[in-house]
């Protein structure tokens, strides 16, 4: 387990410009030694020396037990509270005439604090470097995203068993939150995002009192956080009771795009060119103007990380990406329909979810 974040650590180092990285998102500190911590407002920082490829963790000393069980860092930093953290800081990186940071990440008074001892040319964002690299997936971060993929869909079964019909939002999102952890979750990665009805027309709306009706469409968008937390990400809409012409027109032109977003996610593919795919689709079955977002985005220990679907991206897709594809049509005053898959790329794609999608399979007895 030790070599696995060694050889991040080594490739991390590989690919940036710098004498010292300095890490301080809770996530990366986890993707490179295994130790994860919530600092809250206090700082924590991995200093990764690109050099000799040493690494120092900086925590509070409160958590030194947790880094003690499973930090893989060759030194420990600790600090108690109402220390300077930075003095010991730059004591550490004392011979680095230059450091890397994550630029979307450090706050504006922490760049201030390393201003004192650098100049603004010498701190450089290696952000992208770092996203590169969780966006590469191997066989063991497949297993373990394919556990959280398995407890979501578990999850979903248990809710279809029983009518659906008079059930709140709330109570449907509390009901997939209380069997995700029954299935040894510790946490859903988002949400559960639950609409229902004319709702359902809103992308990333928030569950509420709103009953499920028959002839709603019924939106579920959710995943979970695992043991290892790893993440799912899983969206299917339900139709409750007979589908209208239009309902049916519009989950056709949804689960086609889906299919078409799938069938182009293959190594090799530039990125763009899977949501050119999907909404092109979609815009020959009339529905353009409603598909108002990305095609999908990476996913691993973050909910959203490296690559990023859009119609912009040209990088190429790589084996070990893993990514989703969740095209939707949105209509106001009637309701939306979103489809999300989560796929591992390899020389032969992966879908990851297998819950069924096909209209039959998702239209619920009213």
């Amino acid at each position: 387990m030790t070599h696995k974040y060694e050889d991040r650590v080594a490739r991390l180092t590989a690919q940036v410009d710098v004498d010292m990285v300095m890490i301080t998102d809770p996530m990366n500190v986890f993707y490179f030694t295994g130790c994860f911590i919530e600092p809250h407002e206090r700082m924590l920082a991995l200093l990764v020396d690109t050099k000799t490829k040493e690494t120092a963790l900086m925590f509070p000393a409160l958590d030194q037990e947790v880094v003690n069980d499973t930090a893989t860092a060759d030194v420990h930093l600790p600090y108690n509270d109402g220390e300077e953290p930075f003095n010991q800081l730059f004591e550490h990186m004392l011979e680095a005439e230059s450091i890397g940071i994550e630029g979307g990440h450090v706050t504006y008074n922490r760049y201030q604090k390393l201003l004192e001892n650098y100049t603004a040319d010498q701190i450089v964002s290696v952000e992208d470097s770092i996203n590169s690299l969780r966006g590469q997936k191997d066989e063991d971060d497949k297993k373990k995203l394919q556990e959280a993929v398995e407890i979501t869909e578990k999850a979903l079964h248990d809710f279809v068993k029983e009518p659906v019909s008079g059930k709140t939002e709330k109570e449907i999102a509390e009901f997939l939150l209380e069997r995700v952890k029954a299935y040894g979750a510790i946490d859903v990665s988002f949400g559960p995002l639950v609409l229902t009805g004319e709702k359902s027309a809103m992308p990333h709306g928030e569950p509420g009192d709103k009953a499920v009706e028959p002839g709603h469409f019924l939106l579920i968008d959710f995943g979970v956080v695992t043991k290892d937390r790893y993440v799912s990400d899983m969206t299917r809409t339900f139709i409750i009771g007979e589908p209208t012409e239009e309902q049916r027109s519009i989950y056709e032109s949804v689960l086609k795009a889906n299919a078409a977003g799938i069938e182009k996610s293959q190594v090799g593919t530039p990125m763009h060119e899977l949501d050119d795919v999907a909404r092109s689709s979609i815009h020959s079955d009339g529905y353009g103007d409603y598909f108002t977002h990305r095609i999908g985005h990476g996913l691993g220990l973050g909910l959203h990380e490296a690559p990023s679907l859009d119609a912009e991206n040209t990088d190429l897709l790589e084996k070990g990406h893993v990514i989703t594809i969740e095209p939707g049509v949105y209509k106001t005053g009637f309701g939306g329909v979103r489809i999300e898959d989560m796929l591992y790329i390899d020389e032969e794609t992966e879908v990851l979810t297998t819950f069924p999608k096909d209209i039959e399979d998702i239209t619920l007895e009213a």
